[in-house]
């Protein structure tokens, strides 16, 4: 626990739960899914420009997959709704998720420089700040101040780690297949496009369900 509360402090979880309090729920909301937009989507605008190109992409889904985990074991260390289960389900996906996450995200670094970081990969920064503060958010709003902690069942909680893991992986395979296999730009390009589509898919429809996490007036 204290680790959770370690780590809720670094996100500025509770400062953000403290403003956020302040904010009606439809704005709450809204706010979630411009920072959901801003850090899934607004990466596809460096990628057609050419400024970031597969490899820049796939770390970018390994701090995606990172922040995952991380709000998950700060959701499943602070539900409400805890059953004999809980703690069983928790090591599991810590165990199973963390590391097969950690080995997709060590394969993303040796991809990144293997091929090279490209010349605009700055350009991503603003949109990973997005994303942090979209996780943050997402704790401190829907999880915390309006309830979601005390709503979610088990499943609800570890659902999205694994559905956010499984395009991770995948991507993860399919960049080394391209990269290492010196596949034609476009094919790269296709990938990197179609995983940040379905990263933002993910998190839009995430966001959108959490709504109903929250437990009536």
């Amino acid at each position: 626990m204290a680790l959770v509360n370690e780590l809720a402090r670094v996100l500025g979880i509770n400062l953000l739960a403290s403003f956020a309090a302040r904010l009606p729920a439809r704005v709450g909301t809204s706010i979630q899914l411009m920072l959901v937009v801003a850090g899934s989507l607004l990466p596809l605008w460096p990628l057609y420009r050419g400024w970031v190109q597969l490899q820049d992409l796939l770390a970018y889904a390994a701090l995606w997959m990172t922040l995952s985990v991380i709000s998950t074991l700060i959701r499943l260390n602070t539900m409400t709704r805890r059953s004999p289960k809980t703690p069983f389900f928790a090591l599991h996906y810590s165990i199973m998720i963390g590391a097969f996450s950690l080995v997709s995200g060590a394969w993303a670094v040796i991809l990144l420089f293997e091929a090279g970081p490209s010349g605009g990969w700055f350009s991503l920064i603003p949109t990973a700040c997005a994303l942090l503060l979209a996780n943050a958010w997402s704790l401190a709003d829907g999880w915390f101040v309006r309830g979601g902690n005390r709503a979610a069942k088990l499943w609800q909680v570890l659902l999205p780690g694994y559905l956010r893991f499984v395009p991770v992986l995948g991507a993860t395979i399919s960049g080394a297949v391209l990269i290492l296999g010196d596949a034609p730009q476009s094919y790269r390009l296709i990938a990197a496009a179609v995983l940040m589509l379905i990263i933002a898919g993910i998190d839009i429809t995430l966001a959108v369900a959490s709504v109903r996490l929250r437990p009536g007036p």
